[in-house]
């Protein structure tokens, strides 16, 4: 005979805390849901089935709880919710540190990454919002806790390290020429199979670090990989991953890199208060020993943050730093020492955008694609779509159609989830124009294409 259900009384009492009804709640849900790239529809009748005690698929109790989280300001879990047993963790997100070392972290989470059956849970993990960490770089005596190496198999040196730098290289440019799909696997399985052993191998000190630098930089490659493909909650654990390995490297640099993408990623998923305290703690940290480029890339997005919580003046000041800096770096061949002159100027649009001033930003935009390089694909259509959107908000309908087909043209073949979304939107945005000749001839070739 079947079980009878349980009327789940934790989440009831929840809802009433947060005072929310069954539709506001389950608006939420789907809005979490989006986040990570799930479609979901749920409305009050779908909340009545789960107070009932019916409990929604993975990962379903994770968006509850995360969105529970998010209203109530404190952590709450899937079993704290009512529904136990839930399979995303949310441990290791509040900051760089905690019991377990930065390398056995990632250990664990590699390996999830690059096993078939435990990565999809891995990618509809949720964006954790509401965690409470407030990454701030503490001095090394006070911050470094050892990073739970088991040293064993003969030592690494500087033909790893090598190795590293080459593989950062290799794969921060297919996501650039190709999307964050191009070898996706491949990197999940580096990082498993090559890297983890290397760090749990023996090594010298100098060389311990450098490994860790150059580790830090290839995870936080594989989080902007996830990020493009949609996944922001795995992206995320590895933003964390790689903040955690700078940390035990000692690299202030590196770890305000890192930090300073995950105020990006905060930021395009619109929690604008997070992004500001994300990118003013990594601005803060700057020693003046970083290469200019990196303080260009800090405060870049800081100025963008800052732009998009109404903070114009601050905005523009940091801007300015972002400008100074700029002018003072120099070429590389290191991904993570160079700030190229098309970005800068795209995080200027978005920060002019961000102020109302949107003819400056069309402006910073077009110069942005002048100066793309020609492999940077997914940087030139993504800037292409965000020029399309300005241009025909500002009734600039030719104009936005022009910035259409470059996008259509760059953005072709891309595995990219960014841009696919971008498409999407590109082209309901234009349907209201659709009785013009150009917009009705390139929407027909859209449907036909």
């Amino acid at each position: 005979m079947a079980s009878e259900r349980v009327p789940n009384d934790r989440l009831r009492a929840l809802l009433a805390e947060a005072a929310w009804t069954s539709a506001a709640f389950a608006r939420a849900v789907n809005s979490a849901g989006a986040e990570i790239g799930r479609a979901l529809s749920y409305d009050r009748t779908s909340v009545a089935h789960w107070l009932a005690g019916a409990r929604p698929r993975h990962p379903v109790p994770d968006l509850v709880a995360e969105v529970l989280s998010r209203k109530l300001g404190r952590s709450i879990t899937a079993a704290v919710a009512g529904f136990p047993d839930g399979s995303a963790r949310r441990a290791g997100l509040i900051g760089p540190r905690g019991r377990a070392g930065a390398v056995a972290r990632l250990a664990e989470l590699t390996s999830t990454d690059a096993d078939p059956v435990y990565r999809l849970p891995l990618q509809q993990s949720p964006y954790l919002a509401a965690d409470h960490g407030k990454p701030r770089w503490r001095e090394s005596a006070a911050r470094r806790t050892g990073s739970g190496v088991r040293t064993a198999g003969p030592p690494a040196g500087r033909a790893e390290v090598a190795s590293l730098r080459t593989a950062v290289r290799v794969f921060a440019t297919g996501l650039d020429l190709h999307g964050g799909g191009h070898a996706d696997a491949a990197l999940a399985a580096f990082l498993a199979d090559d890297l983890v052993p290397w760090l749990n191998r023996p090594a010298k000190e100098k060389v311990r670090r450098e490994l860790l630098t150059e580790a830090a930089h290839l995870v936080f490659v594989r989080a902007r990989i996830h990020s493009d493909s949609g996944f922001h909650g795995a992206a995320q654990l590895f933003y964390v991953a790689a903040l955690r390995l700078a940390d035990e490297a000692d690299d202030v640099c590196t770890w305000a890199v890192i930090l300073r993408a995950m105020s990006s990623q905060a930021l395009a998923l619109n929690h604008r208060q997070k992004a500001v305290r994300y990118g003013e703690n990594a601005y803060a940290a700057l020693p003046a020993r970083c290469p200019p480029a990196t303080r260009a890339f800090v405060a870049a997005q800081l100025a963008v943050a800052r732009a998009a919580v109404g903070r114009g003046r601050d905005a523009l000041e940091v801007l300015k730093d972002a400008d100074r800096a700029a002018g003072e770096s120099r070429a590389t061949g290191d991904p993570f020492q160079v700030y190229p002159r098309a970005a800068l100027e795209f995080q200027r649009a978005q920060t002019l955008r961000g102020l109302g001033d949107v003819k400056g930003a069309i402006e910073a935009l077009s110069a942005s694609s002048r100066h793309r390089h020609p492999d940077d694909r997914r940087g030139h259509a993504l800037t292409h779509a965000v020029r399309t959107k300005l241009s025909l908000r500002t009734g600039h309908v030719e104009e936005a159609c022009g910035s259409w087909r470059e996008f259509l043209a760059t953005g072709a073949g891309l595995q990219s989830s960014s841009v696919d979304a971008a498409r999407s939107e590109l082209r309901h945005e234009f349907i209201p124009y659709r009785s013009n000749a150009t917009v009705g001839a390139l929407l027909s070739e859209q449907r036909e294409g």
